[in-house]
């Protein structure tokens, strides 16, 4: 069985907070996070015998808080989110289209080294059966979010090449 598990990491870096996971895109209040910009980061992972025991993958994402620490989902940020696949990988971007002016790939979005940092402690104190697995899963994630972000940026400049 999997499992999964929501973390807040506050905009310098000093605070993580683990909340609920967000029902109908709308995710509980965080009174002590409030105006701020946070790191969202979930990590998948199996279960056995109803603890976690195999980190599988990470998922980042950024956004603002209001005053009272609420955040609700808009459907600008789903868009943002899946923009890149709807953008790149649905559509053949070889095919002439002349009309139609070329995306610009949306950049993955990964923590800094401090965040990082913090994101192992809590790990390391938290969810120990995870810790040894934690720096090779994010630095996996993050190279291949990068890897996967070149890989677009070159179909897009080819594409807007051929359309010269």
């Amino acid at each position: 069985m999997t499992g999964c598990r929501y973390l807040l990491i506050s905009s310098n870096g000093d605070k993580i907070i683990k909340i609920s996971q967000p029902k109908d895109h709308k995710y509980k209040s965080v009174p002590q996070l409030a105006n701020q910009n946070v790191l969202e980061v979930i990590l998948f992972y199996k279960n056995k015998d109803r603890k976690p025991y195999q980190l599988l993958t990470f998922e980042f994402d950024r956004f603002r808080l209001d005053s009272n620490g609420d955040y609700e989902e808009k459907e600008v940020d789903r868009k943002r989110a899946f923009h890149n696949f709807f953008a790149f990988v649905m559509p053949s971007l070889l095919e002439e289209v002349e009309d139609k002016p070329i995306s610009i790939p949306v950049a993955p979005i990964v923590p800094t080294d401090s965040e990082k940092r913090l994101l192992y402690n809590y790990i390391n104190e938290m969810i120990p059966n995870l810790a040894t697995d934690a720096p090779y899963v994010v630095e996996s994630k993050i190279k291949a979010s990068r890897e996967k972000y070149e890989e677009i940026k070159n179909m897009a400049k080819k594409s807007k090449n051929r359309l010269k």
